[in-house]
């Protein structure tokens, strides 16, 4: 609502000059009433357009408003009293609030429109009409007679002849176009907030300033930026950029066609379009979740067992009544551990103690679910004593994984591990010591088996499994060897039986399982049957799925699944037994927070990375 004007209280008159003054008062009063309605005069002189237009009075000179009848042209503009807001017409016929010569702060989005022009209706609304009388957006309001201000908060009023309000601008100014929304023309903006769309594909500058173009609420490209209060734009010069507050370019398409304009297309791509209708610039192909191909029924007989004295199942036994296996795991008593000290766990209460509330509870929700302890060279007797101790006093399972044998990861992201076999046994018989007596679960180094052919010396590493398998299996522990994922190896009747007898190889036999989906992002329900076909090849063995960062599947990117920091993820389902089949329990393998390596923006791999984090847990679907 306009701010009511308190009037200086009236100093006492003689009374023989009260009817002076009051001639004085009058004759000042229809003076100014001349001077305020002197733009309107000149309106008035040319009578509004059939189409309900009226004529463009050019600048209102010393002026915040717009009476009825009234029109501003191309250049022209209005000035609040008492700041430096301006309200004005843009030579492309966008209308634009600024505050001095800083950024747009609103605007009504019909940019694209030379000779456009604001115009006050008699009926009310306040309208911005092309030259040739095209209605391009409007407030819709019907209120004859209103006036609209800019006031010197920068916001426009429009206000009715007994100044009440009638409407009032806000962020949404485009939403109130008419004309086609799936577009930026050249000189387009969009603000935090805005948005243009065609059917459920959505171009959206966000308010912490990151131009995100989705299909049905899914993510398909983004830039990346993260200055809040950034605005998009489509240049004249045919560039889309996201510019800072201050007019610093944080991103830019590099592309140069005068004239171009911003088109977003149902198949959720946006492009650039010369003024000759060619593609200068566009967001890349969406990216679409990579499903494996199921393999048919019946399944490849399995494999023969090699009978080794002392050998067992494991996490299961056989019911010899009923014939039929019963898997058991020391999970379905005690959960898996949700360590207090965890990274992600202080930085929840570091962000309660900061005032970040939003934040903590979902820090929270990641640090609930429990945590693997991954075990490296530097970790021995003591620390996974320790650690194991700290779960058991919590009625919880420890849940380990080591990640230490020679050439690991083949030298990638995650590259170390012990430089001879020597050194690994040592330390393999370090870490069963600290295992004796915690009924703990040993997840035996990820990703070892896939790259068995790829780096290091083959047998030694298959020597090596199973002497960590014998070794922690000796210890009390429930071990499992990891057998990559679904998507990373293969789901062909020869690459399944390769992968189990990778497992065989290393001690599987002896061991509770094996591990699927560590660190990676498969759906369980791919996972599952992954590793059903799998236990079917092995006699039944039981196996644990990592769904620490699952719940929104993998990432295909144009050269296959993108497997280290992928954008857009969720957490998976919470770690808890299973109580089915040879799948017997759904664990957070992968810890927590922890980036895969310094990739899509990550830090050093094992470093914790809390936008990451963040992201993961407000995408949970619980």
């Amino acid at each position: 609502m306009p701010r009511a004007t308190r009037t200086p209280a009236a100093r006492p008159t003689a009374p023989w000059s009260r009817t002076l003054a009051a001639a004085v008062h009058t004759a000042t009063a229809a003076l100014l009433v001349v001077v305020a309605l002197a733009p309107a005069a000149s309106a008035a002189d040319t009578p509004v357009a059939s189409s309900g237009t009226a004529s463009t009075t050019g600048s209102v000179a010393a002026s915040d408003r717009l009476t009825s009848g009234q029109a501003l042209g191309a250049g022209a503009s209005l000035a609040a009293v008492g700041s430096t807001h301006t309200l004005a017409v843009s030579a492309d016929g966008d209308v634009t609030v600024r505050l001095g010569t800083g950024p747009v702060l609103w605007h009504t989005g019909t940019a694209g429109n030379p000779g456009a022009r604001l115009v006050q209706q008699a009926s009310g609304a306040l309208e911005v009409r092309s030259a040739s009388g095209t209605l391009l957006w409007t407030t819709g309001a019907a209120s004859p007679g209103a006036r609209s201000i800019i006031k010197p908060d920068g916001v426009v009023y429009t206000v009715d002849t007994a100044g009440r309000l009638v409407w009032k601008s806000t962020s949404d100014g485009p939403a109130l176009r008419v004309t086609p929304a799936d577009r930026l023309p050249s000189g387009g903006l969009l603000l935090g907030g805005e948005s243009i769309a065609t059917g459920d594909v959505r171009l959206t500058m966000g308010p912490d300033g990151d131009l995100v173009l989705t299909r049905a609420g899914a993510v398909a490209w983004r830039t990346g930026t993260t200055t809040r209060g950034s605005s998009a734009r489509v240049t004249t010069a045919g560039d889309l950029q996201v510019v800072s507050p201050g007019g610093a370019v944080l991103w830019s398409a590099g592309a140069a066609s005068p004239g171009a304009r911003l088109v977003v297309k149902d198949h959720a791509r946006a492009y650039l379009i010369s003024t000759a209708g060619a593609s200068v610039w566009s967001t890349p192909v969406p990216v679409v979740e990579k499903v494996p191909a199921v393999v048919g029924l019946p399944l490849p007989a399995a494999l023969p067992v090699v009978s080794r004295p002392g050998s067992g199942s494991g996490g299961s036994t056989t019911d010899a009544g009923a014939g039929e296996r019963v898997y058991r795991t020391v999970l379905s008593a005690a959960p898996q551990y949700a360590d207090p000290g965890s990274d992600v766990a202080r930085a929840a209460a570091a962000a309660r103690t900061e005032g970040r509330t939003d934040d903590a509870a979902l820090l929270d929700k990641a640090a609930s679910g429990g945590s693997a302890r991954w075990l490296g060279p530097a970790d021995g007797t003591t620390a996974v004593r320790s650690y194991a101790a700290a779960a058991t006093a919590a009625g919880r399972t420890p849940v380990f994984v080591t990640y230490a044998i020679p050439d690991r990861d083949c030298g990638s992201y995650s590259a170390g591990g012990f430089a001879t076999g020597a050194e690994y046994r040592a330390w393999v018989d370090a870490v069963a010591a600290g295992l004796r007596g915690s009924r703990a679960v040993v997840v035996v180094e990820p990703d070892a088996l896939l790259h068995l052919d790829r780096c290091g010396d083959r047998d030694q590493r298959l020597d090596l499994l199973r002497a960590s398998v014998e070794a922690y299996r000796a210890a009390g522990a429930e071990v499992y060897l990891d057998a990559a994922s679904s998507n990373s190896f293969g789901w062909s009747a020869d690459q399944l039986r390769d992968m189990a007898l990778r497992l065989r190889a290393a001690g599987v036999d002896r061991a509770a399982g094996f591990s699927v989906n560590v660190s990676n992002f498969q759906r369980s329900t791919h996972e599952v049957a992954y590793g059903t076909y799998l236990s079917a090849l092995l006699g039944g063995k039981a196996f644990v799925v990592d769904t620490s960062r699952n719940g929104a599947g993998p990432l295909a990117g144009p050269d296959g699944t993108v497997w280290c920091n992928p954008e857009g993820r969720a957490l998976g389902a919470a770690p808890h037994a299973t109580g089915t089949g040879p799948h017997v329990a759904d664990l957070w393998i992968k810890t927590v927070g922890r980036s895969d390596g310094t990739c899509n923006g990550g830090p050093v791999a094992g470093t914790y990375w809390e936008d990451y984090t963040l992201g993961l847990a407000s995408r949970a679907a619980w």
